[in-house]
Formats: C-alpha cells, structure tokens, sequence
C-alpha cells in the first residue's frame, strides 16, 4: 500500500476538501510541482489562475480543482489556501449522490 497523508483545502469561506491522499500536484508561480508523502517541507505561491491535482488512496482517478491565487504548504500534512476554489472533476459532493 502506498504511503498517504492528509489534505485540506481552505478558502476563505469553506473547507473545500479534507482527507487523505496519495500525492498531490499543484500549479506554482514558477510552475507545476507535485508532493508525495514525506515531501521535505515546504511553503509554495500558487498561480493566480491555477489547478489543484490529488489523488485518494487505493483510486485510479484524480480529482482536480481550479484555484485562483494562495499557497501551498507541505509538512506532515498538505494544506492548500487558496482564494477560491472550485471542483472541475471529482467533487465529493456528487459521489454522495450517486
């Protein structure tokens, strides 16, 4: 089993996502950047008109958001800030409806 670690993504007003993942890709200001678990740690600006990447653990897919602006930070845990968000593929919210 790969190694995971936890994810959360925050905007200003919500809790967009949180739990646990596999790796995670984020669009920098100097560019695409992805994390895997035990990443060394790390502060990164995201790009104002940017893509949040990530996958769950034992999933083939990816789920994908556009961000506009915020930063990445990657410790034992990744945490997205981000001044919006909003789901492209892979919302959680329609899992539950199916």
């Amino acid at each position: 089993m790969a190694a995971v670690t936890k994810l959360e993504i925050l905007t200003p007003e919500e809790e967009i996502y949180t739990g646990e993942v596999e790796e995670l890709d984020v669009i920098t200001v100097k560019g695409s950047e992805g994390y895997l678990p035990g990443h060394v740690w790390c502060r990164k600006l995201l790009k104002e008109d940017g893509k949040v990447t990530f996958r769950e653990p034992g999933s083939p897919e990816h789920r994908e958001l556009k961000t506009r602006g915020g930063f990445v930070e990657v410790r034992d845990a990744f945490t997205v800030y981000a001044e919006s968000a909003e789901w492209i593929k892979g919302n959680p919210a329609e899992d539950e409806e199916d």
